[in-house]
């Protein structure tokens, strides 16, 4: 009977553990590579270093994720892939935007 309880609970905790996160990506592109900071990933409020783990659990409980990229550097589009993905193992997605903007536009008010 005990070991037929201890299978249940053990079988009850495997069913609710997290999913493991996939590596991160590799390096692509040849720029920033001498970067201190490359592969860190940095809370900007605080300063803390965040594993990746850390990363996807604060951000699986916002509401709305907003993620910029440099629109012709390949890294960008691996990362953002990596966690599209690692977000989708831990909530449910609602939708995904994808926009282009340019840092030089202007608009005219006439």
């Amino acid at each position: 009977m005990r070991t037929l309880l201890l299978s249940v609970l053990l079988l009850l905790a495997a069913c609710q553990s997290q999913p493991a996160l996939a590596p991160l990506p590799e390096w692509q592109s040849p720029r920033g590579r001498e970067h201190a900071d490359l592969g860190r990933i940095i809370d900007l409020r605080s300063g803390a270093h965040l594993t990746p783990e850390q990363l996807v659990a604060r951000l699986a409980a916002a509401p709305r994720v907003l993620v910029g990229e440099q629109h012709d550097n390949p890294d960008h589009h691996a990362l953002q892939l990596w966690l599209l993905r690692a977000l989708e193992a831990r909530r449910p997605q609602g939708s995904l935007l994808l926009e282009m903007l340019a840092a030089s536009s202007s608009r005219s008010t006439t």
